[in-house]
């Protein structure tokens, strides 16, 4: 038995407490305990350190690094590194974000050589990790995220005659493309077109008729039901490091438009309308298509089964062996 200390400030995206809880959960059946805290002498007495929030390019606080312990990084994504323009709103504030990442790239450098490995979230962003922050490609490891499938779960009686609308679900960060989305559900000229639902974070508004937005915070077992409902998700991310709204939707049997290229085709490989998130044309024809040609059982029952391959339990499987390889590699150098 070892013991893995979880740096894990009190403010935290919901995205990475997710995964920190559904990763965690399973350690001590496999074989290690844990603790959280970002308190620096209490991390030190763990066998390994996990930092799990290291998003948007961010490299680990210095004084992580200094710890003397095994430490393992979880690399989300480096989004604000590869496309500025989608984290920045006007020339001054573009300006800081330039800024902000020479910081970050600087930071990444002086941490070279003070951690024990780099995971991160898909092949894409490993490629783009390697690419952009020169991280040798043999210090990192791929472990794909989950799906909680006890919460993502289709009811066992549907309910009937309910009409169908487009759902997409984001932090609407200019990145998710909401503009387009909208844009591309103006195009659509069919008669009894879907409704678009938008639950976003933030206080977006819209007038576009047809066009809902939820803007409060939901449930699980609401957000479930938006997927139960809905006629097609649509998450044309133009940069996404993972995608779990992609396998969170395949779940709930609710087909899928997603993007091509990024970590979006990765995640959704076969099982999902693919398009240019460029093109507010092939997303619109997308939408309308499957407005009119409905995807058959055989394809639906395909994505539940790709969905169900992202388990959390062998996410945390994986997670063990990399924190198991540092622990004793760790012991081995004292």
């Amino acid at each position: 038995m070892f013991t893995v200390g979880v740096y894990r400030p009190q403010t935290l995206p919901e995205s990475f407490n997710v995964c920190i809880d559904n990763i965690v959960q399973y350690l001590p059946e496999l074989g290690a305990s844990y603790f959280c805290s970002d308190d620096p002498a209490q991390l030190s007495a763990a066998d390994v350190i996990w930092d799990p929030r290291a998003g948007g390019g961010h490299a680990p606080p210095k004084w992580l690094t200094l710890l003397e312990k095994p430490l393992i990084i979880t690399l989300h994504g480096v989004g604000p590194l590869v496309f500025p323009e989608h984290y920045s709103e006007g020339l001054r504030h573009r300006f800081e974000i330039y800024k902000s990442n020479r910081r970050k790239k600087k930071a990444w450098k002086a941490a070279s050589g003070r951690y024990s490995r780099i995971v991160t979230v898909s092949e894409f962003s490993k490629k783009v990790i390697n690419d952009t922050l020169n991280i040798p490609s043999g210090k990192i490891d791929v472990i794909l995220n989950g799906v909680d499938l006890s919460v993502f779960t289709p009811p066992e009686n549907p309910a009937e005659n309910t009409a169908p609308y487009f759902l997409h679900v984001s932090n609407d960060e200019s990145r998710k493309n909401v503009d387009r989305i909208i844009k591309a559900y103006e195009k659509i000229k069919a008669d009894n077109k879907w409704p678009l639902i938008l639950k976003l974070a933030g206080d977006r508004t819209c007038d576009v008729p047809g066009v809902k937005i939820i803007n409060k915070r939901l449930s699980a077992e609401e957000l479930v039901a938006l997927y139960a409902g809905a006629g097609a998700f649509v998450f044309p991310s133009v940069y996404e490091g993972f995608g779990i709204p992609i396998i969170e939707a395949m779940a709930m049997r609710c087909p899928v438009i997603t993007s091509s290229g990024t970590a979006c085709e990765e995640v959704a490989a076969s099982y999902a309308t693919l398009v240019d998130p460029a093109s507010v044309s092939a997303l619109s024809s997308a939408m309308e298509s499957l407005m009119h040609n409905p995807v058959s059982e055989q394809a639906i029952e395909a994505a539940v089964k790709h969905a169900g391959s992202f388990s959390w339990k062998e996410t945390a499987e994986q997670y063990y062996r990399v924190f198991l390889q540092s622990a004793g590699e760790g012991k081995a150098s004292k």
